[in-house]
């Protein structure tokens, strides 16, 4: 009997240190996260986004960073494998829309909504990817003119 509740003290005292500690995925996520923010990306939660993002799937999350580009009004939504056009239509019908379209193709399968407005470009993702989807996304964004 006594070896019995010794057992379950081990036991017990096994799980509540294994429950504190963290995961693989959750370290990998945290280091993803502390170079994204030595980088200047802001980073938050989509369900206390202020931003109009069309995707309610909360368990994804919003990057931010200054908008260098000319673009200052858009907002792209993933639809089956590319990113399409939701605001403004007058941005379609512009001279420098195709070229446009052709660079936000080059952008991981990560990113399911991109949204740029005059400070900040702003986009949400499952953070699967690593820090090389960042990488692509800031250096996709750089060459927009």
């Amino acid at each position: 009997m006594e070896l019995i509740v010794i057992t379950l003290v081990i036991l017990f005292l096994f799980g509540s240190i294994s429950l504190a500690l963290p995961s693989k995925n959750t370290k990998r996520i945290s280091k993803l996260r502390l170079n994204a923010i030595k980088q200047g990306y802001k980073i938050s939660s989509l369900k206390i986004s202020n931003l109009d993002f069309k995707s309610k799937d909360y368990s994804l999350m919003t990057y931010q960073f200054k908008n260098k580009t000319n673009l200052k009004e858009a907002h792209f939504i993933r639809d089956k494998q590319e990113l399409i056009l939701y605001s403004p239509l007058k941005l379609k019908y512009s001279d420098d829309y195709d070229e446009l379209k052709l660079s936000l193709a080059t952008l991981p399968q990560e990113v399911s909504e991109i949204i740029f407005s005059p400070s900040l470009i702003s986009f949400i993702w499952n953070e699967r990817g690593g820090f090389e989807v960042l990488e692509q996304v800031s250096k996709t964004t750089d060459n927009l003119e």
